[in-house]
């Protein structure tokens, strides 16, 4: 049996977050014995680990703290592991600097769940990370990435070696997806069901583009009667809360914050859209095609148009681009044979990112990093 350690900052509610968690939940137990550090050990997912997996607090919220490298060094010094799999930018470095330093045996296997150069742009600091990625990255046994868009950039941006990365996409618990969608909604716009409701998740960040959504709302509610739910919390609520009021658009657009269960409202949604400017995946996506629901998403780098067949089983539309994403919602809630052809075909496209298929890629990837 293979001891595994997955090495994440926190639970928190974000796509690596879920993606994670999804991964514990199905490995097999006969093949892999799991193990969690966690810089620490907070986040709304917590509750959802199994309880078998064993979790090691390393207690620094503060990525900055020096002691971060040197508590994992201890762990991996104490427990030993096989494999350590690393999840996002920062994990990875501290991973990879905590390996060196314990001289630990591990196999190091890393993975990189967004855009970099546009991730540099938003938060700053792209020239010292950029060395980060380079030269540390090259140290791992293996990178996964969960789209093509970040393989192709780790190749031609960062020289990173083709044959060390595998494109293996975030795994959707499509049951799990289906059987919570079933649970009701308390908020007053679902029970009254008298207009269209059009959906949105993801952290109230300017990354995920909502500003051009609710202004593209405003022209969808002057062509048609339709409400706006935006699911998620995050840093750009008070901007957004001050649009939706300039705008006027208070009694048609609500932002109620981060949702343990999410899916309950998109299976109740007219349509469902991405409006992101970047994207390392869009998980949401595949979760709304699993519940039957239009999907409306940017072209965004990247993700979209890996999962979207346009016109097929989505709509995709420029990025920060109102005007068109406008007429794209405008469609989905008009043409009801178009709505009706895109939830035809999403479950099954869904079906492609279960997690059935994806742990099962983990699975000989593990197997094979410690055969090598």
């Amino acid at each position: 049996m293979l001891k595994i350690l997955f090495v994440i900052p926190s639970l928190g509610g974000g796509g690596a977050e879920r993606a994670c968690v999804n991964l514990l939940k199905h490995l097999n137990r006969s093949q892999f014995g799991l193990s969690l550090a966690l810089f620490c050990k907070t986040g709304p997912y917590l509750s959802e680990l199994p309880p078998d997996v064993v979790v090691f607090d390393l207690k620094t919220p503060n990525h900055w703290d020096s002691r971060l490298i040197w508590r994992l060094a201890q762990l991996l010094r104490k427990t030993r592991p096989d494999i350590v799999f690393s999840i996002l930018r920062y994990t990875n470095v501290v991973t990879l600097l905590a390996a060196c330093l314990a001289r630990s045996e591990a196999r190091i296997l890393i993975n990189e769940q967004n855009r970099l150069r546009e991730e540099f742009a938003v938060f700053g600091g792209g020239w010292i990370k950029s060395i980060f990625v380079r030269h540390l990255y090259p140290w791992a046994d293996g990178i996964t990435v969960i789209s093509q868009g970040i393989q192709q950039e780790l190749i031609r941006d960062f020289d990173l070696p083709e044959s060390k990365i595998q494109v293996i996409y975030n795994p959707v618990d499509v049951a799990a997806v289906q059987a919570l969608s079933k649970l009701p909604v308390e908020h007053p716009w679902f029970l009254d069901n008298s207009e269209p409701i059009v959906v949105a998740a993801g952290r109230l960040h300017p990354q995920k583009g909502f500003e051009y959504l609710i202004r593209a709302f405003q022209r969808v509610v002057t062509a048609v009667p339709a409400r706006l739910v935006i699911l998620g919390e995050g840093p750009s609520r008070p901007h957004l809360e001050g649009l939706v009021m300039k705008l006027g658009l208070e009694d048609v657009v609500a932002l109620p914050g981060f949702q343990q269960n999410p899916y309950s409202w998109m299976a109740r949604a007219a349509a469902f859209v991405l409006s992101s400017l970047y994207e390392g995946f869009g998980n949401v996506i595949v979760e709304a095609m699993a519940l039957g629901v239009p999907v409306v998403a940017t072209r965004c780098p990247s993700g979209p148009d890996e999962i979207i067949d346009n016109e097929v089983n989505g709509l995709l539309v420029p990025v920060a681009d109102e005007t068109a994403l406008a007429e794209a919602i405008l469609r989905v809630l008009r043409d009801e044979r178009l709505a009706a052809k895109i939830r035809r075909h999403g479950p099954d496209r869904a079906a492609a990112f279960d997690v059935s298929r994806i742990t099962a890629q983990y699975a000989a990837l593990f197997e094979s990093l410690c055969a090598s």
